[in-house]
């Protein structure tokens, strides 16, 4: 009966890790339904800070939300998963809002306790710029 008990246990360990490590996002369409455009590729979208720093004009297509453990996932991963969502929802760029993370204390404290209060939330606009027309469809094949 320990064998097993204690197999259990490794097994919820594991599925904890894990559940920790994915990042979570919503996406919501800002385009009016039946104007959705064709996917880019990840390698295709751009980031920019600001609205600013955009070289031409452009089409809003998305507001993009992600959350994951700050323990177990990097801001990098969190980006990554963005841009993956900007590229499924046809943009060539992002504009994006910094990386928010919980405070040191916090994320030590929430996962010792198992709150899951350690996390970061990031979020960016998808935008699509007709001038990378072109760009698109040298890296993206289309």
């Amino acid at each position: 009966m320990k064998t097993s008990f204690a197999s259990g246990m490794f097994g919820i360990a594991a599925a904890t890790v894990l559940a920790g490590c994915g990042v979570k996002t919503t996406t919501t369409s800002v385009v009016p339904s039946g104007a959705m455009r064709t996917a880019t590729c990840e390698a295709v979208v751009k980031t920019y800070d600001s609205r600013a720093e955009i070289p031409s004009d452009y089409y809003e297509l998305a507001f993009i939300q992600a959350e994951a453990n700050s323990v177990y996932t990097s801001d990098r991963k969190i980006e990554a998963t963005i841009i993956k969502r900007a590229a499924e929802a046809g943009a060539t760029a992002i504009i994006a809002n910094p990386v928010t993370e919980s405070k040191v204390g916090v994320k030590v404290l929430g996962e010792a306790l198992g709150t899951g209060s350690a996390s970061s939330k990031a979020s960016a606009l998808a935008i699509y710029l007709p001038a990378d027309a072109p760009r698109v469809t040298q890296m993206c094949g289309r």
